[in-house]
């Protein structure tokens, strides 16, 4: 045994050419004998949690590193990639390689390209030197903070795909590590502890098996078998609900709410090539709406193997109640489904033409009962980061909905029929290389769509060209997403019930149509894996969407204030924008004309004054469904009056020192009885949304605000604050008194957890800790890509 480990040393001298590489370098993942001895390391018990707590963080998602997912034992054994997912200036659509969709086998992962990080490629059984990439990239990390205590690891730019160096074997590790000695694993923060890498290694070592036990309790297996024979009745009615339940939460984390929260394990719904009581066989395609390829396809609950991750996590709650309203929608209604409409592209990825013969009110209910999982759609969904597909929306807005008693009956239908053919989406296009072709196209059909949706407006839901309060859902009385607010951080963006933070700049209105399409551009229909033409032309077509929205929400206000409203939110925009608005409001084009508002427009005081009141109307309206869970002022009576004022008077302001803040913080305020934990979110001023790549162009500084709101709302922070409640005024006054970068650096310093900081991964774990008490339901690892450099 003593002899071993030079004899290991000697043979990979000579397997590696050892010459070319620094002799500790060599020596780096060498997995031990494997006839250790100790305790039988479990999966489950030991090694699952050490990755949830300290890999899947960064490795999670379309955007994790080598399209290494920690997220779930298979993918562990999976390995990585060379290929990015995220190639926004591919020509051609992506090769699919989702977890447990597109290969079912780690072979299946070897013929697509995967290369392991538990085994070495030269490390076979035959080799009597062993070796792991994922136990050397640990031991890279570890012996390199050992050795350089004082490195600054922590300026390494964690979110950012230009670095990455994907080793497939043994010999690129060597070259790695030799190279880039101070980026081993975690990258960019504090190794791991010495017993959480050795369990590691040993686990590696010993063959990495998974011990956890998948099998489904008899509760759940009760839940499965009722939901299972309700999905895959075979009436063509039944068949016809089911695909677009089906196509509506193919993302969605479901689980069963009568359950206890400790017992709650996640399903996802799936196609299958085989019905209820067979094994599954899963139907990978695409899109949702992509033919399956087979006559018949069933609808299946799968147990969901992930780790829960905030940023794509998307809890659904199944349950008798859920159940019985899709019944009373879909079911009990009197009306034939007479044929099963086609999977072609052109048809399929059109909602309208597909399931106009479902009622339009049984499918807009749908989506209204938990409307807060279908926005998320869009925020969360397919997508795990990217500003193309976030900077079409404003940095702070309100959400609203038309009530569905509008959008029901003979009426509604035959206005969806006569406007189906325009309301076609850009999926239909596939991989298409034809962008402003296919950009004119669309443009003509939404100028088409706008003058029938002006009339249908007019007649049905506006009273004298105004939209009366009673036209806004107001959640029934119960439901919480009568109202949402969304926040965008760049890249990403977040959405929560309720009315959150001080009143924003613009809101939406959301009827069925438009609701149903944002999820089919942008959910159901958008492929991670496309084209740069896929992407940039589903991005400009959201123009549309964004600002069918805010129109319809401006029918709210008095005329004159529309039009200043308008110019405000629009700023220094192409004039195309506002033709497109006054194909919805007559009176738009002509009084921004009449007053030709320009970049330094901004609204009246009695302008600002009659949109707070229409807020101020719309929330009484909504009354006692209206959420407050993060609303400040319905939760003050759990803070300090002094925290509560101090708070209220930063949102007040906008400073131009805020535009240095990241975009999204949590923060920890400490006092005598524990710990309040809060999002602190910069919103940036800014002069329209209408830009693709020329947004700094439209930044006003001067205008950038902050929200404060309390608990969890941000899945990827930028950065981690920590203020004892006593230093909180002094913690607002350097807030507001950043005026250079020297100010901020101070800030940082004094109120930031370093990625340095040798207790860094005990503060991550309390943040952790703090949201899953906060938030038990919506609960996910939060993700560190995106922590800045400080």
């Amino acid at each position: 045994m003593t002899l071993r480990k030079p004899i290991q040393i000697l043979m990979l001298c000579l397997l590696t050419a050892c010459n070319s590489n620094d002799p500790e370098v060599v020596t780096l993942g060498v997995l031990p004998d494997t006839g250790i001895t100790g305790e039988a390391i479990s999966y489950s018990q030991d090694i699952k949690p050490i990755l949830e707590t300290r890999c899947v963080a960064c490795h999670a998602c379309y955007d994790a590193p080598c399209q290494l997912k920690l997220t779930a034992h298979e993918g562990v054994t999976r390995g990585g990639s060379k290929e990015r997912v995220y190639n926004h200036k591919s020509l051609r659509e992506g090769k699919l390689s989702r977890l447990f969709f597109d290969a079912q086998s780690e072979t299946e992962w070897r013929d697509q390209g995967f290369h392991s990080v538990l085994a070495d490629a030269n490390s076979t059984t035959s080799n009597p030197v062993p070796s792991s990439t994922l136990t050397g990239l640990l031991d890279l990390k570890s012996e390199y903070q050992k050795r350089n205590p004082e490195a600054r690891y922590d300026e390494l730019p964690i979110d950012d795909q230009t670095t990455w160096q994907c080793a497939a074997d043994r010999g690129e590790f060597l070259n790695y590590a030799d190279d880039y000695p101070e980026r081993g694993m975690p990258y960019g923060l504090p190794a791991l502890s010495k017993s959480a890498q050795t369990q590691i290694t040993h686990w590696v070592t010993r063959g990495a098996m998974d011990d956890t036990d998948y099998s489904l309790t008899k509760a759940e297996q009760k839940h499965v078998d009722r939901w299972e024979s309700w999905l895959n009745s075979d009436d063509k009615k039944q068949q016809l609900i089911s695909r677009y339940i089906y196509e509506h939460l193919f993302l969605a984390n479901l689980y069963f709410s009568q359950e206890a929260a400790a017992d709650r394990r996640y399903f996802e719904l799936v196609r299958s090539s085989t019905p209820p009581g067979q094994p599954l066989a899963v139907i990978a395609t695409r899109r949702p709406f992509d033919d399956p390829g087979i006559e018949r396809v069933y609808y299946r609950l799968r147990l969901d193997r992930e780790t829960p991750v905030a940023k794509t996590h998307m809890p659904y709650p199944l349950n008798e109640e859920k159940m019985a309203n899709w019944v009373r929608w879909f079911v009990d209604p009197d009306y034939d489904v007479d044929h099963l409409p086609s999977y072609a592209i052109k048809a399929a990825s059109n909602p309208f033409k597909t399931f106009a013969q479902l009622p339009p009110d049984a499918r807009y209910r749908f989506m209204l009962d938990e409307a807060n999982f279908i926005v998320r759609g869009f925020i969360k969904g397919p997508v795990c980061k990217g500003q193309a597909a976030v900077n079409v929306i404003n940095e702070h807005f309100w959400v609203f909905f038309v009530d569905p008693k509008y959008q029901s009956g003979p009426e509604m239908k035959a206005y969806l029929a006569t406007v189906q053919d325009e309301l076609d989406l850009p999926a239909e296009k596939e991989d298409t290389l034809r962008l402003f072709d296919s950009w004119n196209e669309f443009a003509k059909l939404e100028k088409k769509f706008l003058t029938q949706r002006h009339d249908f407006i007019g007649t049905k839901l506006a009273t004298n060209d105004t939209l009366p309060m009673d036209r806004i859902w107001d959640g029934d009385g119960t439901n919480p997403n009568a109202a949402l607010t969304i926040f965008r951080h760049f890249d990403h963006a977040s959405v929560q019930q309720g009315l959150n933070g001080q009143p924003p700049k613009t809101a939406w209105v959301i009827d069925y149509p438009l609701l149903e399409r944002i999820h089919y551009l942008l959910v159901a229909g958008y492929d991670v894996y496309g084209n740069v033409s896929h992407q940039l032309l589903s991005r400009i077509y959201m123009d549309f969407l964004r600002m069918e929205g805010e129109s319809l929400f401006l029918t709210t206000l008095p005329e004159e204030t529309r039009s200043s409203l308008l110019a405000y939110w629009y700023r220094g925009a192409d004039q195309r924008i506002h033709k497109f608005m006054s194909l919805t409001f007559t009176d738009i084009e002509r009084k921004t004309e009449k007053q030709r508002y320009g970049k330094d427009h901004k609204p009246s005081p009695q302008q600002v004054e009659e949109k707070l009141a229409v807020y101020s109307a719309l929330e009484q309206h909504i009354g006692g469904a209206l959420s407050t869970t993060y609303d400040l002022e319905h939760q003050k009576d759990n803070y300090s009056t002094m925290l509560f004022e101090q708070i209220q008077a930063v949102q007040s302001i906008a400073n131009e020192g805020f535009k240095r803040l990241p975009e999204v913080s949590l923060l920890a305020v400490n006092n005598s009885e524990g710990v309040n934990y809060f999002t602190l979110i910069k919103n940036r001023g800014l002069l329209n949304n209408t830009s693709i790549l020329l947004e700094n162009l439209n930044q006003v500084p001067e205008e950038t605000t902050v929200s404060i709101i309390p608990g969890f709302i941000a899945s990827r922070p930028n950065t981690f604050l920590r203020v004892n409640e006593v230093n909180f005024p002094e913690f607002i006054r350097d807030l507001q008194t950043m005026d250079d970068k020297e100010s901020y650096h101070v800030f940082l310093r004094n109120y930031a957890v370093s990625r340095r900081d040798p207790q860094f991964w005990t503060h991550y774990d309390a943040f952790q800790t703090g949201f899953k008490q906060f938030s038990p339901v919506d609960y996910g690892v939060l993700d560190l890509n995106k922590l800045i450099t400080h």
